[in-house]
């Protein structure tokens, strides 16, 4: 018979680490967000991937998924670019509207309104 508790109980720490650790990337981007909305116009944007779901953000190795809603053509590179800028991190931008999957980024992932 094995006993697991030490190991158990580190795989505990690993998790809710990874989870404080999510959360404070998260507020970052909404703080990002929050700034890139002063300079960029458009109206929802929702962020999805790893970082929407416990247990699957991954600091250093998981990059940034937010989908907006009127953000126009004109700024989708300048959003990026300020994006990866203020978070020093790899971020996805993705504009929702008529994409395949923007009702399953909007019921899955976290909505920031200005």
């Amino acid at each position: 018979m094995f006993f697991t508790h030490l190991l158990d109980e580190v795989l505990r720490a690993k998790r809710s680490r990874r989870e404080i650790e999510r959360r404070e990337c998260l507020s970052r981007v909404f703080e990002a967000l929050s700034t890139l909305a002063r300079e960029i116009p458009f109206d929802e944007a929702y962020v999805f991937g790893s970082l929407a779901k416990p247990g699957r953000f991954v600091k250093g190795s998981s990059d940034v998924d937010i989908g907006f809603i009127g953000l126009r053509d004109e700024h989708f590179f300048r959003a990026g670019a300020l994006l990866s800028t203020m978070l020093c991190s790899d971020v996805d931008v993705v504009q929702l509207e008529g994409h395949p999957l923007a009702e399953r980024v909007k019921e899955e992932g976290i909505r920031w309104m200005h």
